[in-house]
């Protein structure tokens, strides 16, 4: 007779192993009580929300250019409600890379969980303006005081 093991499903939450893995580069190369304020670009956007979302008290501050969230719950999305961290959220209104559902998920989960500084910029498709630049760079200034 084979054993009855019970077995618990979970949602899994894509891009798990990518973020441990930074926070590993972090605490390894910065310390473990380091706190950053990531800054990404697309799928590195969303990877700025990751590392947020796992560890709300070392990201003081966070920059998606052009990104968006991921839907599935953290553990930390709970202290963020309560932390309320300052987020730059960026991106072309005629970027038609990131899909809209994605867009009107990240519209929603960022005012309940941060401060967001949204910017939408006429005519960009899925890029980087000089624009957008300066206003990273006077959003940076603003929320860490650098």
């Amino acid at each position: 007779m084979v054993p009855h093991h019970h077995t618990r499903i979970t949602r899994a939450r894509p891009g798990r192993p990518a973020t441990d893995a930074l926070w590993r580069w972090i605490d390894r190369n910065l310390g473990e009580t380091s706190r950053v304020v990531p800054l990404g670009f697309s799928q590195g956007g969303l990877m700025a929300t990751e590392l947020l979302r796992t560890r709300p008290d070392r990201v003081p501050a966070a920059v998606v250019l052009s990104g968006f969230v991921q839907g599935t719950p953290h553990p930390g999305d709970a202290e963020l409600e309560a932390l309320r961290p300052a987020l730059f959220w960026g991106r072309g209104d005629g970027d038609r890379v990131i899909v809209a559902h994605a867009m009107e998920r990240t519209a929603a989960w960022l005012p309940a969980h941060t401060r967001p500084e949204v910017r939408l910029y006429p005519g960009l498709s899925h890029g980087i303006s000089p624009q957008e630049v300066a206003d990273v760079r006077d959003f940076l200034r603003r929320s860490t005081g650098a």
